[in-house]
């Protein structure tokens, strides 16, 4: 009986490689990129069971039109048609890819920001030991003691999270938000970039900054093909510790999702009120201004 021997693997590996090249050559994605959205394919294979009895069709059609996820796709005998199959396999490689992800030297640059470090000295630390990326270490204390914009009514904070890619893919959020800070007459610092950050270390920055609020735009968990989803976090009157029933939450800040300007915009609305009230998180309830 014929097995697999070692000499074959290569061989395997190189024909799967090819196929899922082709697959995303055909999609044009370059599967050494940051995906902008989930690729999911509408496949022209046999249709699920029952789908062509539907009252209403065209519903369907219109639902995945309007969404990444797979629906519809088909089947070939039992199982998923090959090429979802692939795709499924590369978008789960490609949100892997997304929480390694690092940033580029060019668009740390670009932001102009104070550039802090979490204690998390490495990925596996801060995957492993979530609350090293609560505190900035001992000479990033120091650095935004020393060069942090002090006593500001927001103190806007960018990082990584678990996805470096969402930062640098929605790069034109910290201008909008400058902007549109600015618009409505609250002063901001100078920004703050921490690397391997978690949420939490924006209670310590607006602490040691004197900051009436602060503003944390940090890579979200990523899902299948969406390493490119940006969140943020918003608190009034930051301290240690702060409960997260006292902070708001603006996510799904993406090419396919919400938009870098509408998401300034609620962030604006969020800590208008907040500023009103004297609080934030559960006691602003709904934003009333707009309709997103």
């Amino acid at each position: 009986m014929a097995t697999d021997t070692p000499t074959n693997t290569p061989n395997l590996e190189t024909i799967v490689a090819q196929v899922v090249r082709q697959i995303l050559a055909e999609q044009r994605q370059d599967p050494h990129e940051a995906p902008l959205h989930s690729r999911a394919p509408q496949s022209a294979n046999q249709p699920l069971p029952g789908l062509n009895r539907l009252a209403f069709p065209e519903r369907v059609e219109r639902l995945t039109q309007a969404t990444p996820a797979r629906i519809g796709i088909g089947r070939a005998g039992l199982r998923y048609p090959t090429s979802t199959y692939l795709t499924l396999r590369a978008d789960h490689a490609f949100a892997k890819d997304a929480v390694v992800s690092e940033p580029s030297k060019e668009f740390l640059a670009s932001l102009g920001a104070i550039e802090l470090r979490s204690k998390a000295a490495d990925l596996e630390t801060f995957l492993l030991y979530p609350d090293n990326g609560r505190v900035l270490d001992d000479a990033s204390l120091q650095r935004l003691r020393n060069e942090g914009t002090r006593n500001v009514e927001v103190q806007i904070i960018l990082a990584d999270g678990l996805s470096a890619w969402a930062a640098e893919i929605n790069r034109g959020l910290l201008p909008e938000l400058q902007r549109a800070l600015s618009a409505a007459n609250f002063t901001h610092g100078k920004p703050i970039w921490v690397h391997r950050a978690r949420i939490a270390v924006a209670d310590q920055i607006g602490v040691e900054l004197g900051a009436k609020a602060t503003l944390i735009c940090l890579g979200e968990r990523p899902g299948l093909g969406t390493g490119d989803s940006l969140s943020i976090y918003l608190a009034w009157a930051p301290q240690i510790g702060q409960d997260n029933a006292d902070k708001n939450c603006i996510s799904n800040i993406r090419p396919r999702g919400f938009s870098v300007h509408d998401a300034a915009a609620q962030a604006v609305d969020i800590l208008t009120k907040a500023r009103e009230i004297g609080a934030g998180g559960l006691a602003i309830g709904r934003i009333p201004q707009r309709t997103w």
